[in-house]
């Protein structure tokens, strides 16, 4: 039997039998996401063909330089954004119980977030949410943000909403911890140092899943003090660095890891020989990879050349690879969850169930 498929059955079997779950404090984004097709060619009223990579986009954009353009733009849906809460609904619809602080809502949390924050143990709310509008193609994604709502949370805004001792509380109740969109919520490196005091008070270790996104736009001083602070966060619990594959570039570039290897296997093992993590993850449109101390692994996903949703795929990705991790799970069983969770998600345009990732794994295995 090919090994890749020895990988992906031995996954989805200790997934299946696994009935270890755990509790998940996630913050502290929340997002509206536009999901917008740009037209190619508009043929009737109700029918058009939307233009499918990104190239062609910039193509189009890049003819009207000098002169103008129209671009004619067809909203698909509205949808609940944000990296947490796409992670942290993935993470309980796999079986894990989540509690939540993020932006939902200046007083109440907004009808959008609902169906997910109504599942949640918890969900806090700390201001309105930033808005995405997300163009999505064949190749990848194009995302236009407005984070003016989230620039503001910082540690102050955060204890004085949900309260120091209830923040403290709703930590020490769970074993795991995911913080995400560091980019977006500039004094999130403030937030790592209060949450690392915080936890060096804490008896046992906790495991920490950290998230980035695209941090291009922060300044490598401020990217740098980030890696800083993760390595004083793994001093006191289990930080799990999940990257994609320019944020890894971006993350090898201020650490000074080697970056010659185009192997995103070779390139966690760099990051994590400068960043001694619990272990670094790296995540591609067709492969994930993993590094820690155990050694690193490396697993093709189900790649599909026409997702009919990306927007949220990395979200999607960590959240199946901390479900497996979860569910006790070896590391590189937990890249098959974690891929199998994200192939399900672009092909589905919704995350899926427990039941319904373990089908998608044995028929992903057949397939190899």
């Amino acid at each position: 039997m090919h090994k890749s498929k020895n990988i992906i059955n031995s996954a989805a079997e200790c997934f299946s039998s696994s009935d270890r779950t755990g509790s998940v404090f996630t913050g502290f984004d929340g997002f509206i996401d536009n999901i917008l097709r740009p037209v190619k060619n508009r043929h009737d009223s109700n029918n058009f063909e939307p233009i499918n990579d990104i190239e062609t986009f910039s193509e189009r954009i890049f003819s009207g330089a000098g002169k103008s353009i129209n671009i004619e733009i067809v909203k698909e849906r509205s949808s609940m954004g944000g990296n947490g809460p796409i992670m942290a609904n993935s993470l309980s619809l796999l079986g894990n119980s989540t509690d939540i602080v993020g932006a939902f809502g200046q007083d109440e949390i907004l009808p959008v977030f609902r169906p997910f924050t109504d599942r949640c143990r918890t969900a806090l709310t700390l201001c309105e949410p930033g808005i995405t509008d997300a163009f999505e193609f064949n190749d990848g994604k194009v995302m236009f943000n407005y984070p003016q709502n989230v620039l503001d949370i910082s540690w102050d805004l955060i204890t004085g909403i949900v309260g120091i001792e209830r923040l403290k509380d709703m930590i020490v109740s769970n074993d795991y911890l995911a913080l995400v969109n560091w980019t977006m919520i500039p004094q999130m490196n403030g937030i790592f140092s209060k949450l690392t005091e915080l936890l060096s008070g804490i008896a046992g270790r906790k495991t920490v899943y950290v998230d980035l996104t695209d941090p291009k736009k922060r300044s490598r001083e401020d990217l740098k003090l980030c890696m800083d602070r993760l390595l004083e966060i793994n001093g006191h619990a289990d930080v799990i660095l999940g990257l994609n594959e320019s944020e890894a570039a971006q993350c090898a570039a201020v650490t000074g890891a080697q970056t010659a290897e185009a192997d995103i296997k070779e390139l966690a093992e760099n990051i994590h020989k400068v960043l001694p993590l619990r272990a670094v993850v790296i995540h591609s449109i067709k492969q994930a990879a993993v590094c820690a101390d155990e050694g690193s692994f490396l697993v093709n996903g189900p790649y599909t050349p026409e997702p009919k949703l990306s927007t949220g795929a990395g979200d999607v990705f960590n959240a199946g690879f901390y479900s497996g991790y979860i569910a006790g799970l070896n590391l590189e069983q937990c890249l098959v969850t974690g891929v199998c969770n994200s192939g399900y998600y672009v092909r589905n345009t919704k995350p899926a169930d427990k039941r319904e990732l373990i089908e998608f794994m044995k028929a992903f295995a057949e397939e190899t």
